[in-house]
């Protein structure tokens, strides 16, 4: 497994330092073999430099799996179809030779780049207190999150939703932009 240290763009917006513990099941996440994944979602402000995480978190492979098996086997098909059908898999593959900067600057669908984005979200999978280059970061954009959204079970959605309510509390602005998705 090709690894390298977690980015500062990985880091918990709260403490400016790795994230140490699964938000769901509380397991220490920066010991070797410890898999797990990170997702944040910022904000940025049209016409200014400035931006806000909405929210951010580590979640362990175990707990991610568990939440998965939430997701309905329509909603799971319709996603791997949509990201199959619009994600150029050979450019994703190749990313595991960029710096993470560069894997972040563009959206991995619509190759929308961040700073175009009013929301956006990124991705990471970790190992210990290392960033798992086999498995690129990467970024999606609100465009795909809103062409996701339809293709989701109303279930599907009341349990990323039921996720969210359960770990978060955003500005409210957040909502401005349609609806709250988690994609563990």
């Amino acid at each position: 497994m090709n690894n390298d240290q977690i980015p500062e763009e990985f880091y918990s917006f709260e403490t400016k330092t790795p994230f140490e513990y699964c938000i769901e099941c509380g397991k220490y996440l920066l010991e070797e073999g410890t898999e797990y994944l990170i997702e944040k979602a910022i904000k940025n402000y049209e016409g200014f430099s400035a931006q806000d995480v909405i929210f951010d978190y580590a979640i362990c492979m175990d707990c991610a799996d568990d939440l998965r098996k939430q997701i309905s086997k329509q909603s799971w098909e319709s996603m791997l179809q949509y990201f199959q059908e619009n994600m150029d898999v050979g450019e994703r593959l190749g990313m595991g030779g960029r710096s993470s900067k560069e894997s972040l600057s563009r959206c991995i669908i619509k190759k929308k780049k961040i700073e175009e984005c009013g929301v956006y979200q990124v991705f990471a999978h970790c190992n210990g207190r290392r960033i798992d280059k086999a498995d690129p970061p990467y970024v999606i954009s609100d465009e795909v999150m809103e062409e996701l959204m339809p293709i989701l079970s109303d279930v599907t959605i009341d349990e990323m939703n039921g996720f969210f309510d359960k770990h978060f509390s955003p500005d409210p602005s957040f909502f401005e932009f349609g609806p709250k998705l988690v994609m563990v």
